[in-house]
């Protein structure tokens, strides 16, 4: 028979797995804008570099909202919302970097796809551990 401390883990586990879950929908729905956007401006002779910040920023607020509310519950605060931003940006910076490294050496869509998980994981860290701290 598992004791209360067992059942507090499992329940930590499982609301881990949701949030997770959670964090990749939204990031789902993100990148599919993100890339959408991307490969439009790519085929419209736009740089890479400006193509990815133009595109990945179009999807900073839908992330913010939808993280806050669904995927951490967390109510609105200033602070929260400022540590957001400096932490996409420093995922768009990291982003960028990757795509502009990237495309000179394959097509520009294809190295924003590479960048796509490499981005997700430092995403989902900082946002749940700085900016939403396990909430």
């Amino acid at each position: 028979m598992p004791g209360p401390y067992s059942v507090l883990r499992i329940e930590g586990l499982e609301r881990s797995v949701l949030t997770t879950a959670r964090f990749a929908v939204v990031g789902a729905i993100t990148t599919t804008l993100d890339v959408v956007l991307f490969t439009g401006f790519v085929l419209m002779s736009i740089a890479p570099a400006l193509a990815n910040v133009l595109s990945y920023s179009s999807g900073i607020l839908v992330s913010y909202q939808l993280n806050r509310s669904w995927t951490f519950g967390a109510g609105r605060s200033y602070v929260q919302a400022i540590k957001f931003v400096v932490s996409t940006l420093a995922g768009l910076l990291l982003s960028t970097v990757l795509v502009a490294f990237l495309a000179t050496l394959i097509p520009a869509p294809a190295a924003k796809i590479v960048s796509v998980p490499i981005v997700f994981v430092w995403n989902y860290v900082v946002v749940r551990l700085w900016v939403f701290q396990a909430q």
